[in-house]
């Protein structure tokens, strides 16, 4: 899986993109900001999208991020969310209850499988998600999105905000999240590096299969 280019720009759009992005990254050997995945950047579009309704604003006008695994372990950073220039508990005053953040986490969690119930799949919105990042590279734009890509004190590959750009990650971009919200961000890593265990120990005794395999072909050869 050797690029051509040193300077190619791996995107990952297939799931599950956390996993495979870790993996590609090994594979390609590649610098870690040139190895990206999609992540939960069209989960992230779905939650400004469904903001914008509750507020009547743009969708373009609402930074929210949801984080962590492009799965059933992601979360919204709730705490970090602002529309315009006013944090969410001002700008939707007397809305914010834990019944309202629990319906709008099951809604963009459950939105694809609902487009999938409705259409027979989720191709348009990840589509269009994948060519967007491709334009924030190809024109070095420096939109900040959330993508997945290596993060070393976590051990695995799961979505954060990043700086994106020609050269992919330009930099990643800060964020304070509360104690609920790390704490969910620590159990989804756990949960994702106890996937990439156990696919490395397939891994390594596909290879030893393999070693056995040839060995006993050039044995009857």
């Amino acid at each position: 899986m050797s690029p051509i280019s040193p300077h190619t720009i791996l995107l990952l759009v297939a799931n599950p993109v956390d996993i495979l992005t870790y993996f590609a990254r090994k594979l390609s050997g590649l610098p870690e900001s040139q190895v990206i995945g999609t992540g939960t950047s069209l989960d992230s579009a779905r939650l400004r999208g469904i903001l914008a309704e509750k507020a009547d604003v743009a969708p373009n006008s609402i930074d929210a991020y949801v984080l962590g695994e492009h799965g059933d372990s992601q979360f919204i950073a709730w705490s970090t969310i602002s529309i315009g220039t006013a944090p969410l508990h001002l700008a939707l005053p007397n809305t914010i209850t834990p019944e309202f953040k629990s319906d709008i986490g099951t809604h963009t969690r459950g939105a694809a499988a609902a487009i999938i119930a409705a259409k027979g799949c989720t191709a348009y919105g990840i589509g269009n998600i994948a060519a967007s990042i491709c334009k924030y590279i190809l024109f070095d734009q420096r939109t900040v999105r959330p993508v997945s890509f290596y993060q070393p004190e976590l051990g695995c590959c799961l979505s954060m905000p990043a700086v994106l750009g020609r050269k992919g990650i330009v930099r990643a971009m800060p964020i304070v999240l509360d104690e609920t919200e790390q704490k969910e961000l620590e159990s989804c890593a756990r949960g994702l590096r106890g996937v990439i265990e156990g696919a490395t120990k397939e891994l390594s005794a596909d290879k030893e299969l393999q070693k056995a395999l040839d060995a006993e072909l050039l044995g009857t050869a």
